[in-house]
């Protein structure tokens, strides 16, 4: 694709004058005006969000941010500490490896999987008579900070991921 020059570009509407000026009432104007209409195929105007969000990008960022947060919590004596480390050094590895910005895929899927996380630790103490009570009663809300927190390390991780990238494609 060629760039071309603003004062150099002739638009559909002055090629129609121009075929009128030269064939007063024949409809020759409008089949070289339909010749000259570009046809790209391409449906921006019916789909103008398609690049907001992409499935694979969520799909990707989902499964490394799992692996991350189950890595994480398997180092033992961390814990819970280890899973949210997982969860930046998954999406600094998104970041680092996918071209476009997927911040919106990257902090929902972070975001759902540490608050699903926080929620599950919660049913390990659900098992005693004190733990289901504050299942009960906090759940929700430790599972919200949960979502906070998966946000907020998600859209870190990935903003230093990128970062990185940028740093190491640009030209010196």
């Amino acid at each position: 694709m060629s760039m071309q020059r603003s004062d150099d570009v002739t638009t559909v509407s002055d090629e129609i004058g121009a075929d009128e000026r030269e064939n007063s009432g024949s409809t020759a104007a409008s089949t070289k005006a339909a010749e000259h209409t570009p046809a790209t195929g391409d449906d921006t105007e019916t789909r103008p969000f398609r690049d907001l969000f992409s499935l694979k990008a969520f799909l990707f960022s989902a499964g490394l941010i799992a692996v991350g947060v189950v890595g994480g919590g398997a180092v033992p004596l961390v814990g819970a500490i280890g899973s949210l480390a997982g969860v930046f050094v998954a999406t600094f590895l998104v970041g680092l490896v996918v071209s476009q910005r997927r911040y919106l895929e990257t902090a929902v899927a972070g975001g759902g999987i540490v608050g699903a996380s926080f929620a599950a630790s919660l049913l390990t103490t659900g098992a005693l008579p004190v733990g289901w009570h504050f299942f009960q009663q906090y759940g929700l809300a430790f599972a919200g900070l949960g979502v906070g927190l998966g946000v907020v390390l998600a859209v870190i991780g990935h903003y230093f991921g990128r970062d990185l990238r940028d740093g190491l494609t640009q030209d010196l």
